[in-house]
């Protein structure tokens, strides 16, 4: 156990460390797995787990209210956990499916990734958008978000809760990219750099609007060409739009 609290303490920075002994839950080997063994766990308010490892998987149980206070402490689903358990078990997961129950708000069950320390993890963390884009603001433009996720590549140790993208200057007809996010220390970003992230557009109403006026020039040059062929074309036109 000095080992492991060692290897920790070493391979991890002191401001992950701190991160973590907020995001730490007691879990609990079980050996009965199957539907039946489930329903008894939820019914004591337990939840049922398994973590897969690079070299085996192992069934664990964990308690319910204190999960969800976990996630809510969490970048939701994205965030780095840790999962202490009784034998001594200390663990770095990624949450890699959440099961719940819609009717009843109920968690049924968890699959974990183990995350190996020392070695680099790709993975789904949180885009958040900061500031009222320029073209939305001024322009009349409407803000088009084609991601909420971005795809990293980090040590464990450099895992972000989440990735800041200011959009304060964007303007009408712009638009960012993986390539305008911010570099941050020992993080890659694994999509292509000109992956769209967002977009300011013009506003259905205007859209629209010019349609319609080009709509209107191809009718009027229309009804000109038809007049000049036909002198009472125009009057005829009148007449038939009036009725």
């Amino acid at each position: 156990m000095v080992f492991m609290v060692a290897f920790l303490l070493f391979s991890t920075p002191l401001s992950i460390m701190s991160e973590l002994s907020d995001l730490t839950i007691q879990v609990t080997p079980r050996e009965e797995t199957g539907r039946q063994a489930c329903r008894k766990l939820r019914f004591a308010g337990r939840i049922p787990a398994i973590m897969y490892g690079k070299d085996s998987n192992q069934s664990y149980s964990l308690d319910d209210r204190e999960m969800r206070i976990l996630l809510r402490k969490a970048s939701g689903t994205t965030s780095l956990l840790r999962l202490l358990g009784e034998k001594g078990e200390d663990e770095l997961v990624l949450i890699k499916e959440l099961q719940t129950d819609p009717i009843k708000n109920s968690i049924l069950h968890i699959d974990f990734i183990q995350v190996a320390r020392g070695e680099d993890l790709q993975t789904k963390i949180p885009l958040v958008l900061s500031g009222e884009a320029e073209g939305v603001k001024t322009q009349g433009g409407i803000l088009e978000v084609l991601a909420n996720e971005v795809e990293v590549k980090c040590r464990p140790s450099n895992l972000p809760s989440q990735v800041d993208l200011e959009i304060s200057q964007l303007g009408l007809g712009g638009n960012l990219q993986i390539s305008d996010l911010p570099e941050l220390d020992g993080v890659a970003y694994v999509a292509d750099p000109k992956t769209l992230l967002v977009s300011c557009v013009g506003s259905a109403e205007g859209r629209s609007s010019a349609g319609d006026g080009e709509e209107v020039v191809g009718e009027s040059e229309e009804s000109g060409g038809e007049t000049s062929a036909d002198g009472d074309g125009e009057d005829g036109d009148k007449s038939d739009a009036e009725e």
